[in-house]
């Protein structure tokens, strides 16, 4: 498997994830099937969304697990703009103080993966 379909299985499965566990998030479901698609037909293109509306901004701090950094670059990204990325970070400002210590942890280890896997995808480009 290479690095770019492990990044995207493992993309469609953290928004799986969220679909299951905010069931009334319509947007995050919507960006699920988005992705899904994209994944078939482009899968670079999620990657380069992810790199460019997640990663740079914040993947120093999912090492550091920093959900102020987080929290402030999902505001500022969402009054901005959206796309199916960004709608994943809604859920750090709208859900986080109130999800459990399970639910974080299990985000916190999928954005680690995603990031992992966007640094062994950048260093083989």
């Amino acid at each position: 498997m290479s690095a770019l379909n492990a990044f995207t299985t493992q993309l469609v499965n953290f928004f799986e994830e969220l679909c299951v566990t905010f069931p009334e998030e319509r947007e995050i479901k919507m960006a699920t099937e988005a992705i899904k698609g994209a994944k078939k037909i482009n899968p670079r293109l999620i990657f380069d969304l992810f790199l460019e509306h997640f990663y740079n901004d914040l993947g120093k701090a999912v090492y550091q697990k920093d959900i102020g950094t987080i929290r402030q670059v999902a505001q500022n990204k969402i009054a901005v703009q959206f796309n199916e990325i960004i709608s994943a970070l809604a859920i750090f400002d709208k859900y986080w103080d109130v999800m459990g210590t399970k639910n974080q942890d299990i985000i916190w280890q999928y954005l680690k993966v995603l990031c992992i896997l966007s640094e062994k995808i950048n260093s083989s480009i």
